[in-house]
């Protein structure tokens, strides 16, 4: 236990978990759906594990950028099917409509509301199948670095649903423009890593061998060009405007950059840029480097 757990009382940071991979590289966690038999899709364990972590990662003061990705040859295939025809259990006095609105449907879009809440950049290492579910997670990533056998698809269409679940109609038209999004939902072809690079979708397109250390290099930079807090705040006023007008962001962004500026790690930051502290930068990077919250 750290001293900073020890004086608020908070529990130890362990991700131990079935159906999700952790990953700790000092700042950055790699974080991998963990089903390849099952092409990673969404049971009800997997879907509570990433829930729980999502929720505790929140107040790790070590975690800075998460990297996500699927094992074996999808990122998520929507939701499992062997989950899905579940019956609610009799004795419970819970019907199947009651279940699949309140537990079910509640789960799988609790995945895109909490990667939102995150404070931490998320970047999505994205190869194989994204489907259904998987799309809409794709979305909410904050990055996407595609692989070259990535490929999505509003697989909710083929068995009858809408095309649109767990956000994807929110970020996706964000993402490549309406009419490309309206394609993508409406249509319920599969999209591939090629077409959705030029539409936009992903920052890079890499082999899939390389997709993980991709991601990773990106969430290297933003931990590297960047102060804990302030890399936060930015992900708080990037996602705001989304939904804000310009005054809201101008307020947001005002809001945020003074609160950066009382940190410490603003302080350290402002001195180092004063030419008369060059050298001593030099000497004595330690100094000034960037600090955890």
């Amino acid at each position: 236990m750290s001293v900073y757990q020890d004086a608020y009382f908070m529990p130890e940071f362990k991700y131990e978990y079935n159906k999700l991979n952790v990953e700790v590289r000092g700042p950055i966690h790699v974080v991998a759906f963990n089903d390849a038999a099952n092409l990673n899709a969404m049971s009800y364990e997997q879907m509570a594990e990433f829930n729980d972590y999502l929720k505790k990662v929140r107040m790790d003061p070590d975690c800075r950028a998460i990297v996500l990705t699927g094992e074996g040859r999808a990122f998520c295939a929507g939701f499992n099917l062997n989950d899905l025809n579940l019956e609610p259990p009799v004795e419970e006095g819970m019907g199947r409509a009651q279940r699949d609105y309140y537990i079910m449907q509640t789960i799988c879009s609790d995945q895109a509301v909490n990667m939102r809440a995150c404070p931490q950049v998320i970047i999505g290492a994205l190869k194989g199948f994204a489907i259904g579910g998987g799309l809409s997670l794709s979305c909410a990533c904050d990055m996407r670095v595609l692989g070259e056998s990535y490929s999505m698809q509003a697989g909710y269409l083929n068995i009858g649903l809408t095309g649109t679940d767990m956000s994807g109609s929110y970020y996706l038209p964000r993402i490549v423009g309406y009419a490309r999004a309206a394609e993508a939902l409406m249509t319920a072809r599969r999209i591939k890593a090629e077409e959705l690079y030029a539409w936009g979708f992903g920052n890079k397109l890499v082999p899939d061998d390389d997709v993980v250390e991709e991601a990773v290099k990106m969430a290297e930079m933003c931990c590297k060009n960047s102060a804990p807090m302030g890399l936060r705040l930015t992900k708080s006023s990037l996602q705001s405007s989304l939904d804000n007008s310009f005054d809201a962001q101008i307020q947001m962004e005002n809001r945020n950059q003074v609160l950066a500026s009382q940190t410490d790690d603003a302080r350290r930051g402002v001195v180092k840029m004063n030419p008369k502290m060059r050298e001593d930068v030099k000497a004595h990077p330690e100094n000034y480097a960037f600090r955890n919250l």
